[in-house]
């Protein structure tokens, strides 16, 4: 896990069902609710109230003010990747995702969840190693974390995994007739196009990129390089970016690495992204996949739609169990300032 994770794991916990990454299991819902669908008390003030009470919303025993509401938000907004311009138009729903946070840590604190000290910096530890002290503040920075905000986001992220995995523990994995009707139902699904798994090393200047180069045919290792030097999204993975198809690619990025051998590293090419420099991991042929090479994923793929189904209902059911209240007043007063 990388401090960069820490933005995309809120949006991954509400997203993915028992999705183990880095080391770290996550659990949540696929749950984007709007705000007609919550069942919220709205609470009114007048205008000289607002100057009194900062406090927007209520969830359980949880208070949160205008300043901590704004933090989630934006939180959550850049970890959408959603533009400025959009940003108003789905406010609902990304406040539907601030309170079903709070309503996931409510329920932990209800029965008992918690993070020890020695656990939270335990993971803080274990991101820390792979950074200097320099390159770990410039992590902050691009994400528009402060250390202190950074490290109770982890110490949250931790409890809503705790927590998550404890509500769906008892939910029943899907078994081989699950499996074998989904994929008999879906064949579309699996007929795969070529495909090849891949590393990459990303940098701002053609310079950087060939002395890289210069370092991995003396024999260093990509995945540390990528680490260290990569500005790509995937560097904290050693630059390893996974699957992807002919046909999914940006056309110079595509055409380098559907030339590149097997096992092999390009030299420089140049993208809209910077300049990369590739080495093909694995390839797989254009063809139908058959049932033996797709169990796991469809295994995956169904736990998963069966987690995010329970959730849904049991974030539902937990709005019956805490009080939401909603200062209206308040809260359009931040959406017009």
């Amino acid at each position: 896990m990388t401090i960069e994770n820490i933005n995309r794991n809120h949006k991954s916990t509400m997203i993915q069902c028992w999705t183990n990454r880095t080391g770290y299991l996550h659990a949540g819902c696929s749950l984007t609710f709007c705000l007609c669908l919550i069942p919220f008390l709205i609470l009114g003030c007048g205008p000289s109230d607002q100057a009194k009470d900062k406090v927007v919303i209520v969830v359980g025993s949880r208070q949160i003010t205008t300043d901590q509401l704004k933090k989630d938000m934006e939180f959550i907004s850049a970890d959408m990747n959603v533009p400025d311009h959009d940003r108003n138009r789905i406010r609902g729903q990304i406040l539907g995702l601030v309170i079903d946070h709070y309503l996931i840590l409510e329920y932990g604190r209800k029965i008992g969840i918690s993070v020890s000290e020695s656990e939270a910096q335990r993971v803080v530890k274990d991101i820390k190693k792979d950074y200097t002290e320099g390159a770990f503040k410039d992590a902050l920075l691009r994400g528009y974390v402060d250390p202190e905000q950074w490290e109770e986001r982890i110490r949250e992220q931790l409890l809503v995994n705790m927590v998550l995995k404890k509500v769906t523990e008892k939910i029943k994995p899907p078994d081989y007739q699950d499996v074998k009707g989904y994929f008999e139902d879906n064949k579309e699904e699996f007929n795969s196009p070529e495909m090849l798994e891949f590393r990459q090393i990303v940098t701002r200047s053609k310079e950087e990129a060939e002395a890289l180069l210069i370092r991995l045919n003396n024999g260093e290792d990509m995945h540390g390089l990528a680490k260290k030097y990569s500005i790509g999204p995937e560097a904290d993975k050693g630059g390893k970016v996974g699957w992807m198809a002919r046909g999914h690619l940006e056309e110079s990025m595509e055409k380098a690495l559907f030339s590149t051998p097997l096992g092999k590293t390009s030299p420089v090419v140049k993208t809209p992204y910077g300049f990369h420099i590739f080495e093909v991991l694995s390839v797989r042929p254009e063809g139908m996949r058959q049932l033996p090479e797709v169990i796991r994923e469809i295994e995956s793929r169904l736990l998963i739609q069966r987690r995010e189904l329970f959730c849904k209902k049991w974030l539902i059911d937990l709005r019956s169990q805490f009080e939401i209240k909603i200062n209206q007043d308040i809260l359009n007063g931040m959406e017009t300032s």
